[in-house]
């Protein structure tokens, strides 16, 4: 009886074991298969509105076009309701390393917006969004960060069976292979010019060189007025 007993708690304990395994593979399953979006959300208004703001597509590569992806909602009873007719009433702007652009905010759904552009260069990006949001006023800066949303990463972490060169260098390259071809061409052009004002003075020079000299003749003697017999 007591090894009845043993072999009935063993089993119990296999029983309940199962479910929770089960449960913990489903957890990692659904975890996989979530998008892992990393945005930051900002509370408006005392709180009455949130604001989710990030990449459109995390993680953000180099080079690839993406977009400043804005959600505003509303809390309401039993949680929150998407806020519309936001494009007319809130500004977006992009900067990096002091550089700015104006983005344009365009409805992508209920209570979403996007204002596409194309990174191109690497590291951390700076949303500005300002404007009001029914009677509350907006004016938020937020900055790609661990702690907030994905910073642009290069192509190269992705890239495969080789890497190609990156956007921005090869730009840089391509310009000065561009600028060394035009100042060869104009050094190339002012030895022509040089080389054919030579061949004209050598000819000058040699025309000149042929032209037959002009003698002139003595003068005669005048007579002295007397007459030799």
């Amino acid at each position: 009886m007591p090894r009845s007993g043993t072999t009935t708690r063993d089993q119990l304990r296999r029983r309940m074991h199962i479910p929770f395994t089960l449960a913990l593979v489903a957890t990692a399953l659904l975890a996989g298969m979530s998008p892992a979006l990393a945005h930051v959300e900002i509370d408006i208004g005392d709180g009455k509105y949130v604001m989710e703001v990030g990449f459109r597509d995390e993680p953000a590569y180099l080079g690839q076009p993406n977009a400043l992806s804005l959600s505003v909602e509303q809390y309401a009873t039993g949680g929150t309701e998407p806020v519309n007719d936001l494009a007319a009433t809130l500004s977006a702007e992009v900067s990096k390393d002091g550089q700015v652009k104006n983005l344009s905010l365009v409805p992508v759904g209920d209570g979403e917006y996007e204002a596409a552009f194309v990174p191109t260069a690497a590291g951390d990006y700076t949303f500005h969004i300002t404007g009001t949001i029914g009677q509350a006023t907006v004016d938020e800066s937020v900055t790609s960060g661990p702690t907030t949303f994905d910073s642009v990463e290069s192509l190269a972490a992705i890239e495969f069976p080789q890497s190609l060169p990156d956007p921005v260098q090869l730009q840089i390259a391509v310009a000065d292979a561009n600028a060394a071809a035009t100042t060869a061409r104009t050094l190339g052009l002012a030895g022509t010019v040089a080389g054919v004002l030579g061949l004209i003075l050598g000819a000058l020079a040699l025309a000149r060189s042929r032209q037959p000299k002009t003698e002139v003749a003595p003068r005669a003697s005048e007579p002295s007025g007397k007459l030799i017999r």
